[in-house]
């Protein structure tokens, strides 16, 4: 398989994110003032209950979304300066998404859900179906190559999710509750392949609600109503077993 890219910082500096909300009813704040550094290659887990700010946060920090006040960079670039044509552009080449709700389509093979974002990079097609084959491959799934998503348990939803968020080697991982939807042992074999990613370089950011997944990480970010709190540091690490 091709060797892993560095990955790469984000750098929040006074973010704020602020919604209009239903009709007759006030503006909400979904960041209030964030400021926040993920270095390269690390891993990163952001916690606090519904409604907190985590999703917003990974949309920001992955150019899905952009903010109302403050600057974000990601590897370099001044997110909230691009226009939405190059936001597009940087979410192609730098970013690969995991989301709760496995955001598959339905009326795709699982091999063609992969390949989806290195179709829309421009990627060769024989470069396309090599590397899905090899991804697959890596989240046990090549006997489900022709499948629909429909057919699948929720684990092997969310291993095609995750095997389509690395097709294009991004340098970072943006995972928004990837074992939310899980039992326990498909939501170990999802975070597996998470930490392999961080292993082999990658920049890796995860929101969720699972304390136990959150305490694999690096460094543990807490939101509340929007405002980043404080911050913690695991004692133990666990290292993975799959390889990327």
């Amino acid at each position: 398989m091709a060797v892993a890219p560095a990955g790469v910082a984000v750098e929040l500096s006074g973010v704020g994110c602020r919604y209009r909300g239903e009709v007759d009813t006030p503006e909400v704040d979904a960041l209030v003032d964030v400021t926040l550094t993920v270095a390269p290659g690390e891993l990163v887990s952001v916690v606090g209950p519904s409604g907190s700010g985590k999703s917003t946060l990974l949309h920001v920090m992955g150019a899905l979304s952009v903010p109302t006040t403050g600057r974000v960079t990601l590897g370099g670039h001044r997110l909230d300066r691009l226009r939405p044509r190059q936001l597009a552009e940087v979410r192609a080449r730098t970013v690969g998404f995991v989301f709760q709700a496995f955001n598959l389509l339905a009326h795709l093979t699982v091999a063609q859900n992969v390949a989806v974002p290195a179709a829309l990079a421009g990627r060769p097609a024989a470069d396309r179906q090599s590397r899905v084959a090899d991804l697959l491959d890596l989240v046990g799934l090549t006997a489900k190559t022709d499948s629909r998503p429909g057919g699948l348990s929720g684990g092997e939803q969310q291993r095609v999710a995750v095997a389509r968020a690395l097709v294009n080697d991004p340098q970072l991982i943006l995972a928004d509750e990837p074992t939310g939807n899980l039992d326990s042992r498909a939501g170990a074999q999802v975070v597996e392949l998470l930490q392999a990613a961080h292993d082999a370089g990658r920049t890796v950011v995860i929101a969720t609600h699972d304390l136990r997944l959150a305490s694999q990480a690096d460094r543990i970010v807490h939101l509340r109503d929007g405002h980043l709190t404080h911050e913690t540091r695991p004692r133990t690490h666990h290292r993975p077993v799959a390889k990327l």
